[in-house]
């Protein structure tokens, strides 16, 4: 490596260490963490960190497969992999939207209801460790910040 890239590289690592990018990496896959470990406990073992995806964009009242996976992102492929796998897994059922005969709508079965039901409880378990940790008006000013954050990011991508 050329000297002066070298230099260069050397001088970004403390702004690497405590960038944004990786900061906000490190609290996902803290949360995430958690999150599986506690649905392992609860006896979710078939459930995975890609199922995500579905139980965290799916609407109460059912969603189909493009608006979940807008939602979530990715391609309507990916998220027609995922809930055919939860499907099978007994966490939904898909039947065709009555307002689009072309759609497929995503409907929650009572096992993947009592799924996202534990999982909220878990969220709130750690929604309580932060505000016992660092209290409620930090935690409450850190989302509102991180929400207008990916609420700008998502604006300039329409």
């Amino acid at each position: 490596m050329q000297d002066t890239i070298r230099k260069d590289l050397e001088n970004l690592r403390e702004s690497r260490i405590n960038s944004m990018g990786r900061t906000v990496n490190r609290l996902r896959m803290h949360f995430s963490s958690r999150v599986m470990i506690k649905m392992q406990e609860l006896g979710y073992s078939t459930c995975t960190y890609q199922h995500t995806a579905v139980f965290a964009n799916i609407d109460i009242e059912g969603s189909n497969i493009v608006t979940l996976a807008d939602r979530a992102k990715i391609s309507k492929q990916a998220m027609s992999k995922l809930v055919k796998d939860i499907e099978e897994k007994g966490y939904v059922e898909t039947i065709k939207d009555p307002k689009d005969s072309r759609a497929v709508l995503v409907l929650l079965t009572d096992k993947g209801a009592k799924l996202i039901i534990d999982v909220q409880q878990c969220i709130n378990e750690i929604r309580a460790e932060m505000d016992a940790a660092l209290g409620k008006e930090k935690v409450d000013i850190f989302l509102s910040i991180a929400n207008e954050m990916s609420n700008h990011f998502e604006e300039k991508q329409k």
